[in-house]
C-alpha cells in the first residue's frame, strides 16, 4: 500500500466512524444498509492538464440511506508544493455545499473538503457529489471539475 492509499484509507476510516453515528440512527434496517451507507461511492481521479501528478475526485456518502454527504479530495504528486486556492464540494441536487480555501499542499499530500450530512427524503432521486479545484504554483493556474457517480 503506498502513502497516498494509506492516507486516503485513514481519512475514510475516520469519516466512516463519524458517519456511523448518523447511519445507526433509528430507521436503519439492518447491518448491510448501515455498511452500504458508511462506504463512499467515488468518481475516478481526474488529472490536471497543467500540473502533471495533480489529481482530484469527488465521493458521496450515504448510498441507500436517508442522508447524503459529499467529500472532495485533491492529491499533489507534482514533485513540488502548490497552492489550492479553492476546493469545493457540492451535493447535486441536494442543498449541501462546502468551500475550502487557501490550502498549501506539499508534494505527496492530499487535501479534503466536505459538506455536512443533509437529509435525503426522496429515495427515487439520484444524487451525486460534484467538486472543483483551482490550483496555482504562482506561475501557472488551473481550475477543473469532477464528479462522483449518481447514487440512490
Amino acid at each position: 500500500m503506498n502513502d497516498r492509499t494509506a492516507r486516503a484509507l485513514s481519512r475514510a476510516l475516520i469519516a466512516t466512524a463519524v458517519a456511523g453515528a448518523a447511519v445507526t440512527a433509528p430507521g436503519a434496517a439492518d447491518a448491510s444498509s448501515v455498511r452500504a451507507a458508511a462506504d463512499p461511492t467515488c468518481g475516478s481521479w481526474v488529472s490536471s492538464a497543467v500540473f502533471p501528478g495533480l489529481s482530484a475526485r469527488a465521493c458521496i456518502w450515504g448510498t441507500g440511506a436517508s442522508w447524503k454527504q459529499a467529500q472532495t479530495e485533491v492529491f499533489n504528486g507534482t514533485g513540488s508544493a502548490v497552492e489550492v486556492e479553492t476546493l469545493t464540494a457540492t451535493l447535486d441536487p441536494l442543498p449541501g455545499n462546502a468551500r475550502c480555501t487557501a490550502i498549501h499542499l506539499q508534494n505527496g499530500q492530499t487535501a479534503f473538503c466536505g459538506t455536512r450530512s443533509v437529509p435525503d427524503n426522496n429515495p427515487f432521486q439520484f444524487d451525486r457529489a460534484v467538486g472543483s479545484v483551482q490550483v496555482t504554483d504562482l506561475v501557472h493556474r488551473e481550475q477543473f471539475a469532477f464528479a462522483s457517480p449518481f447514487v440512490g
